[in-house]
């Protein structure tokens, strides 16, 4: 009974230590809160560098997450999910104490914040969504939404510990230079405070994010239970519906089991072609008796033999005859239907070109190709998804860079206000955001759902520079980017797993998730051609219609993506 229990409890004790880590994992988030202290900072100690400059350090945070990626399904197969996650919860709390004593080092922020943590968070990217996904089989888009909408909350808990540890007197910055459009804190109490916070953050993190990597490797084979849908469980390779399992390749149902080749119903089991409810077999055919004479047994013998060769050759014959029937027919079906062809065919002649070329057929053949459960490099159509969403998210790095800095610059609300119920409605409307993405995707098409989303994106895009003196207004419209990154953020892992399946889910989602190194560089491109030209509010114009564009192209690769069917199982 308390086996029992323990098993039942487990999924949700794995949800939990999943939702824990990546709930301080996703300090990256608060980058962009920081940006402005940092900045001011290295100011201080000498650096000229303004905020481009500090928000590359988020940048090279994201491009090195993508790349550790790619070797983290290698790393976690040599040492064990849980071995690796606890090894590289220390590495990043070194990453942010080390930060703390070289605060006044632009390079060594560069190295440590944005490298060392990144390299750690990257090749553990993927474990509390593989480890979540082992224990729940079905709303996983909505599982996915519980699992990295921490990841959403962790500005509501890092932000305002920031803030409210820098500037506890709600100093205002100030502009160092008439023509400058940046605004920098002077005061001497409020930037000495700013290495003292990284100290925080990195205790903070080896606490809850050691307790939460072992809390989401718990499986069940630590309560004593055999792993059913592991090598010899139920699903796995020798197990129940496995290999040499019931309904395997050597089990009931199998190649050689019940009802395979060699078993029972099979091809030489009961109630196959020499079995049960086949023909005739042999021995019933000759008939032999102990009391007869020798002579007399190989008479019957010989007469039976005889008996089973015509009976072969009057069925073979009849089966010539059937065949031939058939193909007369279906020659004669064919040749008629030829001629009714071909006479429309000199009607349409003129047109047949564009039916080659047709656009339909493009995407007829996207919804016919069959990629679940296979590589994501199967996929013809692979580059231009991973194109399309690099264009999709490109807007993801802007908002969470430089949101508290357009709201500074244009709506003159104080330092802890801002901060505070910023992140308070930008964590909240991000988490909804997961959770009601995450589940329209369960309930609803894949491609309709990605072209909303992508109209909610450029929406938000398109007002922000309307709306951005009038702070209300200008909070409504960060919390709809939030909104839409939460369902940004959930589409990778939901068309990795719709698209591709499960059996490669860790390889192919690292792969897709590369595309958030390509954004980050488009992103930053972006903002550096334009930002002379514009202010950073309609940059935001940019970036909503490249999100535009791209939903459109999405839509039409995502046709026909359904995934598994609910009677079939994805744990393959």
């Amino acid at each position: 009974m308390k086996s029992s229990l323990t098993s039942k409890a487990t999924p949700y004790v794995v949800l939990f230590g999943a939702f824990l880590y990546n709930l301080n994992v996703g300090v990256i988030n608060s980058y962009g809160n920081m940006n402005i202290y940092l900045t001011s900072y290295l100011r201080y100690k000498g650096h000229n560098v303004t905020y481009r400059d500090v928000s590359f350090i988020y940048e090279l945070t994201v491009i090195t997450l993508g790349l550790s990626m790619l070797i983290g399904n290698m790393i976690q197969k040599k040492l064990g999910e849980r071995i690796t996650i606890m090894l590289f919860s220390v590495t990043t709390f070194l990453s942010f104490y080390m930060s703390s004593v070289y605060t006044h080092s632009y390079y060594l922020l560069c190295l440590f914040m944005g490298i060392v943590y990144a390299i750690g968070y990257g090749i553990c990217f993927t474990i509390p969504l593989s480890c979540v996904y082992k224990h729940f089989n079905k709303n996983r888009g909505f599982i996915s939404g519980i699992v990295i909408s921490a990841i959403s909350l962790s500005p509501f808990f890092y932000c305002p510990l920031q803030t409210l540890t820098i500037n506890r007197k709600n100093i205002l910055p100030v502009k160092k230079t008439y023509n400058s459009t940046e605004l920098y804190f002077e005061d001497i109490d409020v930037l000495n405070r700013i290495p003292y916070v990284l100290y925080i953050q990195s205790i903070v993190f080896l606490l809850f994010s050691t307790l939460g990597g072992f809390l989401t490797t718990i499986n069940l084979d630590d309560n004593g239970k055999d792993d059913m849908d592991g090598k010899d469980g139920m699903g796995g390779e020798n197990g129940m519906g496995g290999e040499n399992g019931m309904g395997g390749e050597n089990g009931m149902g199998g190649e050689n089991g019940m009802g395979g080749e060699n078993g029972m119903g099979g091809e030489n089991g009961m109630g196959d072609e020499n079995g049960r409810d086949g023909k005739k077999d042999t021995s019933s055919m000759i008939n032999t008796n102990v009391y007869n004479s020798p002579e007399q047994n190989l008479n019957d013998i010989e007469k039976g033999k005889e008996t089973l060769i015509l009976q072969n050759k009057q069925t073979n014959f009849t089966n010539s005859i059937v065949k031939n029937t058939n193909n007369e027919e279906i020659n004669n079906t064919i040749t008629s239907r030829f001629a009714k062809t071909f006479k429309k065919k000199k009607k349409k002649k003129c047109f047949s070109f564009l039916e080659n070329v047709n656009v339909q057929n493009v995407l007829n053949d996207v919804q016919v190709k069959e990629y679940y459960n296979k590589k994501c490099t199967d996929d013809v159509y692979f580059f231009c998804l991973w194109l399309s969403i690099v264009f999709f998210n490109s807007y993801i790095n802007f908002i969470i860079m430089y949101w508290k800095i357009v709201g500074i610059t244009y709506t003159s609300v104080e330092d802890k206000f801002l901060t505070v119920y910023g992140c308070f409605f930008n964590s909240i409307s991000n988490i909804i955001g997961r959770l009601i993405w995450g589940y329209i995707y369960d309930k609803t098409n894949l491609s309709f759902t990605l072209l909303i989303l992508g109209c909610s994106i450029s929406a938000a895009c398109f007002f922000l520079p309307v709306v951005a003196h009038f702070y209300p207004l200008y909070v409504c419209v960060c919390a709809i980017f939030y909104f839409s990154i939460g369902g940004s953020l959930v589409t990778i892992p939901v068309i990795t797993l719709k698209r591709y399946g499960e059996r490669y889910f860790s390889l192919n989602m690292s792969i897709l998730y590369t595309s958030r190194i390509a954004n980050t560089f488009l992103c930053s491109a972006v903002v550096r051609l334009l930002y002379n030209f514009f202010t950073l509010r309609y940059l935001s114009i940019v970036f909503g219609a490249l999100s535009l564009m791209a939903s459109l192209v999405l839509f039409a690769l995502t046709r026909g993506t359904t995934g598994a069917s609910p009677s079939r199982s994805v744990v393959t």
